[in-house]
């Protein structure tokens, strides 16, 4: 990201996927050993996406402080406007080569936390679920005020992983509520 000089840059917190796949609890006690090895391709896959859309929400959040008025604070400042057409644009990028469906919306939202700042959060717990050769169900749960969970599945389309739903729900509940990535 263009000046990022955040405390992930200057070495304070790990935030390679590999140092947050190590950090992390994961089980994956639910998935037949003949499905397991694709745990850390399909959470590789995942958590480098999830630190991408993590950083540039921290980027344009960043510069999106820089471009406030003080003294019109609830007023659109020169810039703000292409700065959320950058937005789009990036996270378009990211998120189509993830996605079974790449024009899907998406979070038009950014802001500290980030969407998906619970990946640097020392109690988030992932799930990891395959009982099929072509879909996969990961859940990650975390706090953040309050217990919340997500839920990230995924299908096999010619030979790479898409994820086809996002949903997120609350670690109390059974219910999911649909989701964008």
């Amino acid at each position: 990201m263009k000046g990022d000089n955040s405390i992930y840059e200057k070495g304070l917190i790990n935030m390679t996927k590999e140092g947050i796949i190590k950090r992390i609890s994961i089980d994956a006690s639910g998935t037949p050993d003949k499905f397991k090895h694709h745990t850390t391709e399909i959470l590789d896959l995942l958590i480098e996406k999830l630190l991408e859309l993590h950083k540039l929400e921290l980027d344009v959040f960043d510069r999106s402080q820089k471009l406030k008025n003080p003294n019109e604070p609830n007023q659109v400042q020169p810039g703000e406007d292409e700065l959320w057409e950058e937005y789009r644009n990036h996270r378009r990028l990211i998120t189509a080569t993830i996605c079974l469906n790449p024009d899907a919306r998406g979070s038009s939202m950014f802001g500290k936390p980030t969407k998906y700042e619970y990946l640097t959060y020392s109690d988030t717990k992932i799930s990891f679920t395959m009982k099929s050769a072509d879909r996969a169900v990961v859940e990650v749960n975390y706090e953040y005020g309050i217990k919340k969970k997500d839920q990230f599945v995924f299908t096999k389309v010619n030979e790479s992983w898409k994820l086809a739903t996002k949903k997120y729900g609350f670690q109390n509940e059974a219910k999911w509520y649909k989701d964008e990535l």
